[in-house]
């Protein structure tokens, strides 16, 4: 059986990701281009415990900050927090998301961060907010 590693190593979520994300859907008809929301890019700097970063892409930039964090056994996880402004309206943004654990058979597997983030409303904080799922993928040296 195929072994995995986890990477539990601080920096590990410094570079640049491609980010995709997709509502959630209980739905078995549901497309995933029905489902796709974003296609954007992911600049993070890790230091210390702390990201700071920046995702941009169709035509919304904003900054994240937040945290790593680091367990034997366990892996990396990450929280951040960023606030855009889309359509002259205000969102928070909050993002949580494991690295997944590698598969030990070699070939050129990149970093993949799955997770889940949550769009809320600061003006309207009594509004269902907007969940949904993301994976970054480590993006190839240029």
């Amino acid at each position: 059986m195929p072994t995995l590693t986890l990477k539990a190593q601080a920096g590990t979520f410094t570079g640049t990701w491609v980010y995709r994300s997709f509502g959630v859907s209980a739905s078995p008809k549901d497309t995933l281009a029905k489902l796709a929301l974003g296609l954007n890019e992911l600049s993070l700097m890790e230091q210390g415990g702390k990201i700071a970063g920046k995702r941009t892409g169709q035509g919304v930039s904003y900054d994240l900050v937040g945290n790593s964090f680091y367990a034997a056994k366990q892996g990396a996880s990450l929280r951040l927090h960023g606030t855009a402004t889309i359509g002259g309206k205000a969102y928070n943004y909050d993002y949580f998301g494991y690295l997944m654990p590698s598969w030990g058979v070699g070939g050129n597997e990149p970093d993949t961060i799955l997770g889940t983030v949550l769009r809320s409303d600061p003006a309207n904080p009594s509004n269902a907010p907007l969940i949904a799922s993301f994976a970054a993928t480590r993006e190839a040296a240029k």
